[in-house]
């Protein structure tokens, strides 16, 4: 097939690992050209709390998944967007000014990409944290906050307020590393390996896949609530700019894993319970009504009160719910999202869920996540899921803005840089010392005139 213009987004979740194609059309929608998954379960130990945690068996798993892809598409396959996720991202907030040169006063694109540079080389990052994503929330010209349009506005000096997301770099390390052991699917010799495109935080993903423009999310406030196997993630949108992100290490795992140790069942016996008690409230299931695991071999089947399950079920989604509730309070956004919460990841396909965060967050607009029409499903439409939104999210970034007023190397994370090898020296008495690389002078003298404020954390 043609692979002008075609994008392979790669999603590496603690229960699959799944790829998909697709391509850019001239009416501006992406379309689905192949789709592969393979599931995964605890045993593979593949993720623990977003980090990789056995990088053989993840390779082992994301070379079947390529490989089968590249086949049914009979393509190349060199290159992917992947997602990363996990409860040590944190979210910084800072600030920056510059002063526009020659006679034009009227700001210009150049301007705003300077700044926005500018920013990002006066963000002190924290040793081992590298830069995910540098993203702008407000611009100001001349100390007055510019609205949504910029550019075209007169004036000699344009600031900005941006968010910054990091990781720790040996998270990101372990990414790169497992990935570039994945054989490219190609027979060029001159790329051996899979190379990646993009690595996107899976909230900023999904913002791709599910804020709908014709109802303004980014603009008028709304929270992207990611519930997946092992982590829920929250992350708060509001006039145009990404203002609040948290990871939290909790998910539909836990609701397996109460299932399994309350009735004495397996992970997968429990799994299953959970899918019937997730879209069944308990009210309305009698006290007579029951449920039969048939076991494998001569286990003895289980018989199970089902109202017992689904009151588990409901009790852990309220503990979830009330989690996001406390961070959205502690966000200080609880009360102006004018169009509330979307709720996505695997766990968020329950029934019940959307009822529970209405109770527990005390919120009206709460609804489940839809995947926006800039997808041509081409006959995927069994992807129309919230838990693909992430995969979906991932295919789309290359070729759509995250936002309008500035380019996509926001999403750029920067470069990850090798240590620097210690020098050593000998003394006189011919004994070695080692000694730190000496940096330049103008570097030392910078970090003593950089105010500390500009680096604020924004959460932690």
């Amino acid at each position: 097939m043609e692979e002008d213009n075609l994008v392979v987004g790669l999603d590496i979740g603690t229960s699959k690992i799944s790829a998909v194609a697709g391509s850019l059309q001239k009416d501006g929608t992406i379309k689905l050209n192949g789709f592969v998954e393979k599931l995964v379960v605890p045993e593979d130990e593949v993720l623990r709390n977003g980090e990789i945690e056995n990088a053989q068996r993840t390779i082992e798993i994301v070379d079947a998944v390529l490989e089968e892809l590249a086949d049914k598409l009979t393509i190349n396959l060199e290159s992917v967007n992947v997602n990363i996720s996990n409860p040590d991202i944190q979210g910084h907030f800072h600030k920056g000014k510059v002063t526009k040169s020659g006679d034009n006063k009227q700001i210009q694109q150049s301007d705003v990409d300077r700044l926005a540079e500018d920013v990002r080389l006066t963000f002190k990052v924290h040793p081992g944290r590298t830069v995910l994503h540098c993203m702008p929330q407000d611009f100001y010209v001349n100390d007055v906050k510019a609205g949504e349009k910029v550019v075209g506005k007169f004036g000699v000096q344009i600031g900005g307020d941006f968010f910054f997301l990091t990781s720790k770099s040996e998270s990101l390390e372990n990414l790169y590393y497992t990935l570039k052991s994945v054989k490219a699917k190609t027979d060029d010799p001159k790329q051996p390996f899979i190379q990646i495109e993009n690595v996107l935080i899976s909230s900023i993903a999904d913002s791709f896949s599910l804020l709908d423009s014709t109802i303004d999310d980014k603009r008028n406030g709304v929270a992207i609530i990611n519930i997946g196997a092992e982590m829920t993630e929250i992350c708060i949108f509001q006039k145009n700019g990404i203002r609040y992100f948290k990871a939290i290490p909790i998910g539909g795992n836990v609701i397996t894993k109460d299932l399994a140790d309350t009735f004495h069942i397996s992970f997968d016996e429990a799994d299953m319970l959970k899918k019937i008690c997730g879209n069944i409230p308990s009210s309305s299931i009698s006290d007579t009504e029951t449920a039969v695991i048939e076991r494998k071999k001569d286990l003895a089947s289980v018989e199970i009160i089902l109202k017992n399950a689904s009151t588990v079920v409901e009790w852990r989604l309220k503990e979830i719910a009330a989690i996001v509730k406390s961070e959205l309070i502690r966000s200080g956004y609880e009360g102006i999202l004018t169009n509330g919460l979307i709720l996505s990841g695997g766990t968020s396909s329950m029934g019940i869920i959307k009822d529970i965060f209405v109770e527990v967050c005390k919120m009206k607009s709460v609804r489940k996540a839809k995947i926006n029409n800039r997808i041509n499903f081409n006959g995927f439409e069994y992807l129309n899921k919230p838990k693909y939104s992430t995969l979906l999210g991932l295919l789309m970034a290359s070729n759509l803005e995250f936002d309008n007023r500035i380019d996509n190397r926001i999403l750029k994370h920067t470069p990850l840089k090798a240590a620097e090898p210690e020098k050593v020296e000998k003394k006189p008495n011919g004994k070695s010392e080692i000694k730190s690389p000496k940096r330049p002078l103008f570097e030392r003298l910078k970090d003593l005139i950089i105010d500390d404020k500009m680096n604020d954390d924004y959460n932690r």
